[in-house]
């Protein structure tokens, strides 16, 4: 061989690819630039390839982040207020009927481990959910115009399912609790947030109850759904990764999980909820 003659990349998977990660890595790297979060296989070859993952996500401005007891793993924007870059994942606020459902949900998977029930049974069904909202001390609760809180429940749902914390089942009525829950909300603060939604609920109840009357069922959701996201007033309650005390609002990690090319290429289609 001629000494002026490149030399062969080990690593490479097309024409002119001067990545330096194998095929394992780069799947496993992307998966936690795309997804919510990872468990199974791909958690597992992220530990077989644990420094080129982590170097990747790095270049992304993400760090790794990985819980051993429900073995999932996923990427959350570095926390540095020197950087000034964009990571390719950001953060978005939680609404604060969207923290109440998380710690319900939380709630609900501490009920199942004390039963020992397995994840792939940890179910919810919706009718639970809507109860749990908008009735007793639920969020929801004041509300009188039924089927706005309907559509609100339905889009809270659906929020969740985007953030990674609920899946689809067959069944329409029920959903999956996903092991996200518990590794992004403890116990604690599940039980704190809850206890504040309570009490919140009747310093607000009679102004939510006239702006329902005022507005009339036809734009009573309307008005839900624009609801301001000044979540719980403590920031000090809120913790890493799932919190950013910096802003005092709920905070959750979601990448661009509806439009894989925007992931790829154009970072500032990130989505935020609430945007």
């Amino acid at each position: 061989m001629s000494m002026s003659e490149p030399v062969a990349n080990p690593y490479a998977l097309f024409e002119d690819d001067h990545g330096d990660m194998t095929a394992d890595a780069r799947m496993s790297a992307i998966a936690l630039k795309r997804e919510r979060y990872i468990s199974g296989q791909l958690y597992d070859l992220v530990n077989d390839n644990r420094e080129a993952v982590e170097r990747s996500l790095n270049n992304d401005l993400l760090a790794l982040v990985v819980n051993e007891r429900y073995r999932i793993m996923y990427a959350t924007p570095v926390a540095n207020d020197n950087v000034a870059l964009r990571a390719l994942k950001t953060r978005a606020s939680l609404k604060r009927e969207e923290a109440a459902l998380l710690a319900f949900l939380r709630i609900r998977v501490l009920e199942y481990e004390n039963t020992r029930t397995d994840q792939s049974e940890w179910l919810v069904s919706f009718e639970e959910i809507r109860a749990a909202l908008a009735s007793g001390a639920g969020y929801l609760a004041s509300r009188n115009d039924e089927e706005g809180v309907l559509k609100q429940v339905s889009a809270i749902v659906s929020a969740m399912i985007t953030y990674g914390y609920l899946n689809r089942l067959d069944d329409e009525a029920m959903y999956l609790i996903t092991p996200l829950v518990p590794v992004v909300l403890d116990r604690e603060l599940a039980d704190t947030w809850l206890d504040t939604a309570a009490r919140n609920l009747g310093d607000t109840a009679d102004l939510n109850e006239s702006n329902v009357i005022d507005a009339g069922p036809a734009e009573s959701s309307d008005a839900d759904s624009n609801e301001s996201t000044d979540d719980i007033p403590d920031e000090s309650l809120f913790t890493e990764p799932l919190f950013d005390a910096a802003d005092g609002n709920a905070q959750t990690t979601i990448g661009d999980i509806e439009n894989e090319h925007d992931a790829a290429n154009d970072t500032d289609s990130i989505m935020k909820e609430g945007e």
